[in-house]
């Protein structure tokens, strides 16, 4: 496998894994993320986790594996995905390259992967990177920050352990409704938590209710996780209550949760935005969780 620095792509990615981990540590998380993906290069183990569930036809198990292309151009480490899981939006995810020209990467994709009649190629990039290109979509945004350097808790919510998973649950899914009801755009890009899932987490005491004036209007799950090479604690399900939101009560929680609960103040808190969802970006940025990185798409013509 090359070095890190034969992956023109990832230098952004590896400046800011040294800003957060330090020079050392953080270049060899990179590295070792890295590593993880080249060796499912040809990977039926991994390939089959997506043929056991998509079988599409003329689709050959090993077809759902990385591949690492070499062409003249450049080289390219990626694999085939499917957004929540939908044959009808499949997308190539390019993990590294070292291509100059994007629309050599492109057609390089396109021709690789012919076979899943993919229309976008997906890259981690720094924010705005690409932002002049007329063919790129955002998919979402990455937001860090080490717990001490968030926002301070402003006292209006508190945190409490649900009575009764159960509870949660429904809280959960009665949200997850409204969503689907009044913004199905981006309801179709979230998945809910699943039962199983709150129950772990509430017996893991990483579930809390968020409570305001005596009364549960939201809840906050926040689990040890990791965003590719960023390792830290990741915001797996936050909802407000329908009559609570847009009222600021989900910054609220988050600063309550990094001043209150977490017991390294020097780890991170992570997570993932969708493109559509406005109010979380807004929300993150209130607590003092800056956008680092963002997965963007480039399209092309059938």
């Amino acid at each position: 496998m090359q070095p890190l620095s034969q992956w023109s792509s990832l230098s952004d990615q590896v400046k800011l894994a040294n800003e957060l981990f330090g020079s050392t540590i953080g270049e060899q998380k990179v590295a070792n993320w890295l590593a993880e993906q080249r060796n499912l290069v040809d990977d039926v183990e991994f390939a089959q986790q997506f043929a056991a569930q998509l079988r599409l036809p003329g689709i050959a198990v090993l077809d759902y594996a990385h591949r690492h292309v070499r062409t003249r151009h450049g080289q390219l480490l990626g694999g085939i995905r499917f957004y929540s899981r939908n044959t009808a939006r499949p997308f190539v995810d390019v993990l590294a390259h070292n291509f100059h020209d994007i629309d050599d990467l492109t057609e390089c994709v396109v021709r690789e992967w012919a076979g899943f009649n993919a229309r976008y190629l997906r890259l981690r990039t720094a924010p705005g990177l690409f932002a002049d290109r007329p063919d790129v979509i955002l998919d979402r945004t990455i937001h860090v920050a080490p717990y001490r350097d968030m926002a301070p808790a402003d006292g209006r919510v508190r945190l409490h352990p649900f009575g009764d998973p159960d509870d949660a649950i429904s809280l959960v899914n009665a949200r997850y409704a409204e969503l689907a009801a009044t913004d199905p755009t981006l309801a179709n890009n979230l998945s809910v938590a699943a039962p199983e899932d709150l129950r772990r987490w509430h017996f893991s005491d990483q579930l809390r209710a968020i409570r305001a004036h005596n009364t549960t209007i939201g809840a906050l799950a926040v689990v040890p996780s990791a965003i590719g090479w960023i390792s830290g604690e990741e915001i797996h399900e936050e909802v407000i209550s329908e009559p609570h939101a847009g009222q600021g009560y989900a910054a609220s929680a988050q600063t309550a949760w990094a001043r209150c609960m977490a017991v390294d103040v020097d780890q991170l808190l992570i997570g993932t935005i969708d493109r559509h969802n406005h109010a979380s970006r807004t929300t993150a940025q209130r607590t003092g969780r800056p956008r680092v990185l963002e997965d963007i798409f480039i399209t092309w013509r059938a």
